[in-house]
């Protein structure tokens, strides 16, 4: 199943599901999680008023209790979550960490406030994907090396057109001082005239009142 069609399928599920008792009393977090196989997700319930004890529940596809807390109490877990469960913080704010995820473990969570009348929260929808194999990865190695060789072979074009850039630029000043010397009088450029010297050359431009 695609993970369209399992997340299309969840939000169908959690409309048909009853709503939460008291969504002011409990909160719960993430609304959505999207996961690969082996990775590690928390899912905190934040609770007010009197509380003995949170309990978390996995409501579909299969209906069971994952987890129950109570602060100064050893927690109870499951036994198809048994080492993969981590608990922090008080029970009032408990995040509830879960490890090595399976594609098993896909599915909706609900935390519920442990009282003389129990309150639930909202819900978690998990989705775990299968993990890319390492096929998939070398896959996409050609396709990242392909473009790192296109940005260096861009950026080397670059530098090679900003120093031809002024490579001509110092070749044209030389060329137009070598034209000002040559003393050509066609030549577009000017000369200023020295009068200390008898012997002068003639300037490029001719005066046309002599």
């Amino acid at each position: 199943m695609t993970q369209q069609a399992v997340l299309a399928l969840l939000l169908t599920l959690s409309g048909i599901l009853p709503g939460p008792l008291d969504t002011q009393e409990v909160h719960q977090s993430p609304g959505v999680v999207f996961a690969f196989e082996g990775d590690s997700i928390n899912i905190t319930c934040s609770t007010r008023g009197p509380l003995e004890g949170i309990l978390m529940k996995k409501i579909w596809p299969q209906a069971y209790d994952v987890i129950y807390f109570e602060d100064g109490q050893e927690p109870t877990v499951d036994k198809t979550f048994s080492g993969r469960i981590n608990f922090s913080g008080p029970q009032k704010n408990l995040t509830i960490t879960i490890s090595s995820l399976q594609l098993a473990d896909t599915g909706t969570y609900t935390c519920e406030a442990v009282r003389k009348v129990s309150v639930r929260g909202l819900f978690t929808k998990i989705v775990v994907k299968e993990k890319p194999s390492q096929e998939a990865y070398r896959s996409q190695e050609p396709l990242q090396t392909s473009f790192s060789f296109l940005a260096a072979i861009a950026v080397g074009f670059f530098f090679i057109g900003l120093l031809l850039g002024v490579v001509c630029s110092m070749l044209r000043k030389i060329q137009i001082k070598k034209l000002c010397a040559s003393g050509i009088k066609d030549s577009p450029c000017v000369v200023y005239e020295d009068m200390s010297y008898s012997n002068r050359k003639p300037p490029c431009i001719s005066n046309q009142y002599q």
